[in-house]
């Protein structure tokens, strides 16, 4: 069992405004906001003490206490297009520490991750304190392979990596791309280095039939359409 003081932070970080997708972090998913998936995730981890919502929206801030979240009050300089989820996770940081509760590790969980499952955030958390690693995110698998890229040069297209990929389909390298669910940072790493990557970083693995980053209105479609599989494979998944 870990002590108080050994459990990561957790915040989701919902800011109002959206350009591609606007009120995307509470678009509704099978009548529920996208925001209450991810924080009954987080919470049924049972990972963390407290689950933060930090947040500058009036309504967002309700729909998270509505689901058992507590809610950080996000400074105007942070709710901007510019601002970083880094940013916005110093300033966390720095706001729990100066309340006399500093956390050495924290989990930022991104609001559109619908699809996260408590069992996945406990894998990360097991995979970052087995490896001693300073970041763990959640990584999926690509559709395609990116190294059959094409790009559009003076109106034709080529092969964005060349020819050594064209035929290569037994001998491509294994690659992974990050499934926008869940980073785990020690707080040091994220002072340091500003963001949700840098050194000594491991990923743990989310099935492509559980990934999807939504971000676009047509995602929620197909987020809707990953959940009905899944209850047709498995009818116990919720």
């Amino acid at each position: 069992m870990m002590s108080e003081a050994e459990r990561p932070a957790c915040l989701i970080p919902a800011r109002g405004g959206s350009r591609r997708f606007p009120r995307k972090n509470i678009a509704p998913l099978r009548g529920r906001p996208l925001l209450a998936w991810a924080v009954e995730a987080a919470r049924e981890s049972k990972l963390f003490h407290d689950v933060w919502v930090s947040t500058d929206d009036a309504e967002i801030a309700a729909i998270a206490r509505g689901q058992g979240a507590q809610v950080h009050e996000r400074p105007a300089a942070l709710a901007t297009d510019t601002a970083t989820i880094g940013q916005v996770g110093v300033d966390f940081l720095d706001w729990l520490a100066a309340r006399g509760t500093p956390a050495e590790v924290m989990c930022v969980v991104l609001p559109t991750a619908a699809l996260l499952r408590p069992e996945d955030l406990r894998g990360g958390w097991e995979l970052f304190r087995a490896r001693d690693a300073e970041y763990a995110i959640a990584t999926t698998t690509y559709l395609e392979s990116p190294f059959w890229a094409l790009e559009d040069v003076d109106g034709y297209l080529r092969l964005y990596f060349g020819d050594q990929y064209a035929r290569a389909m037994q001998k491509l390298p294994e690659v992974r791309v990050d499934a926008g669910y869940f980073y785990f940072v020690r707080a040091e790493s994220l002072r340091r280095e500003g963001r949700l990557y840098g050194p000594r970083l491991v990923g743990y693995p989310i099935p492509r039939e559980r990934a999807v980053d939504i971000d676009e209105p047509a995602h929620l479609v197909m987020a809707e359409a990953l959940l009905d599989a899944a209850e047709r494979m498995n009818p116990r998944s919720r």
